[in-house]
Parts: structure tokens; C-alpha cells; sequence
């Protein structure tokens, strides 16, 4: 089987999109009766299992555009099935780790809530990665939400909108030490959306080494545009990694 078929194959069921429920405050009420709670609802990133259907990585800062948290927010993973007909979403129960500086985080989600489906780990290796490594990212380009039904307190009971996960694919370009971590830098582009999925060598073992976080600015004649994306490895978490049993390759 085709490498690159293969690495999509098995990296696809380990991703999940983002979804953050952010309250709206309300302006001053000029009636007597309380306005219904209003919602801010979006897809924000990409997250991917690293312990069976508990524990996820994404990019910290999906959670709240590069802010801390707002303990306010509710968020949920949505997971899509080989890209088939039907979405299933848990909420997140819990943020075992939110690092700024690494723009990482590890979500937690309770496996007794998705009894019908088996979300798979994806192995990580934390050894360095070649220039030219050939690779495959995958992640959840962000969706228009069409219809969006909320609880007043914020849960997601359904809607309509069009979930399915990206794959891609390319080669390490460039790689060097920036603020004290390795980078990674690929030929690869990615989606609104997309941030926190797994960047993952193609050739056996299939692993990730480094996620999905942002790109590097370039000056042009026409001013700052988006330049090579990038990612940090996995290595500046692997303490945290070890702590939830993630699988280690």
C-alpha cells in the first residue's frame, strides 16, 4: 500500500475538531423579563488522541485566540469517522495541561460519554526528524455552522454543519532552535481550523513529532504575509506526555 495512503488511513480516526461555547453578555435589560443566553459558537481548532478515547493534544491556543482561558467557555471534540455520515461530540472535562510558551495543551474527555465509538491513539516519537522527512497533517478546516442549538447552560444539542477532516501532505524544510524549543518548518499549508492537528512521519512507524501552531510572518514588497507554517516538537511536553501514558515510539 501506498505510504502516504496508509499514514492518512490511520491518522484520520485519531483527529477531532474543537468546538469553544462561549457565552455573549448581555447588554442592559430594558424589560422586566430576562433575555434568553446567547452563545458564540465556532469550530477553533483541531485536536488528536494520544490516550484511547481520554486524552487529546492540540494547540493552547485554539482555546481562546492566544488568551488564557475563559473559565466561562464550554468546549467540546466532535470526531468524524473515516469523513462518513455521522459526527459524534463529547465535552471536554478537563485541561491536564495549558502551555502558552509551547502553545500546547492535553484536553481530557470522559470515555463513559462516547461508549458507541473507539477514538485510537496516535504514537508519538520525540526523536529529531530528518530535513526532507516526508509527512502527513490532518485536521478540521473550520466549517460554516448553519444551525446551532444550545441549552442555557451552554451544551451542544445539535445543528447543522458540513465536519470533515483534511489531509495532507509534504516534506520538513527547514528545521532550528527558536525560544529554546526545535521547530519545524514544512511545505505543508493548513486551514482556519486545522491548528493543533498532528504533523506525522509517513514512513514506519507511523508517528506525530510535532503539531500544528502557526507560521513564520515574511516581509514582501506589498507588506507581512503568511510565510512557512510550522510547529514545535513534541519533545518540549514529553514530562506531561509520560505523565497521561501517551504512546511513546
Amino acid at each position: 500500500m501506498n505510504g502516504i495512503v496508509k499514514a492518512i488511513g490511520s491518522i484520520r480516526d485519531t483527529v477531532a475538531a474543537v468546538m469553544r461555547i462561549h457565552p455573549v453578555k448581555q447588554t442592559k435589560q430594558t424589560s422586566k423579563r430576562a433575555a434568553p443566553p446567547q452563545f458564540q459558537i465556532a469550530i477553533v481548532g483541531t485536536a488528536w488522541c494520544i490516550v484511547q478515547s481520554r486524552y487529546f493534544v492540540t494547540a493552547n491556543h485554539i482555546l481562546n485566540s492566544g488568551q488564557p482561558r475563559d473559565l466561562s467557555d464550554r468546549y467540546f471534540l466532535f470526531v468524524v469517522p473515516q469523513n462518513g455520515d455521522w459526527a459524534y461530540h463529547v465535552p471536554i472535562v478537563g485541561f491536564e495541561l495549558e502551555d502558552a510558551s509551547a502553545d500546547m495543551a492535553i484536553i481530557e474527555i470522559d470515555p463513559s460519554l462516547v461508549p458507541n465509538i473507539r477514538i485510537a491513539p496516535l504514537p508519538i516519537t520525540l526523536d529529531a526528524q530528518s530535513d526532507g522527512t516526508r509527512v502527513a497533517t490532518c485536521g478540521f478546516p473550520a466549517p460554516e455552522i448553519v444551525q446551532a442549538n444550545v441549552d442555557a447552560t451552554g451544551n451542544w444539542t445539535g445543528g447543522r454543519l458540513f465536519l470533515k477532516s483534511h489531509a495532507n501532505e509534504g516534506i520538513i524544510s527547514a528545521q532550528y532552535e527558536f525560544e529554546g524549543a526545535l521547530m519545524y518548518e514544512l511545505n505543508v499549508g493548513w486551514h482556519h481550523g486545522e491548528s493543533g492537528g498532528p504533523i506525522c512521519r509517513v514512513e514506519e512507524p507511523i508517528a506525530a513529532f510535532a503539531i500544528m501552531q502557526h507560521y513564520r510572518n515574511v516581509q514582501t514588497p506589498h507588506g507581512i504575509v503568511a510565510g512557512p507554517h510550522r510547529g514545535r516538537s513534541l519533545a518540549q511536553i514529553e514530562g506531561k506526555l509520560r505523565d497521561v501514558g501517551a504512546w511513546l515510539i
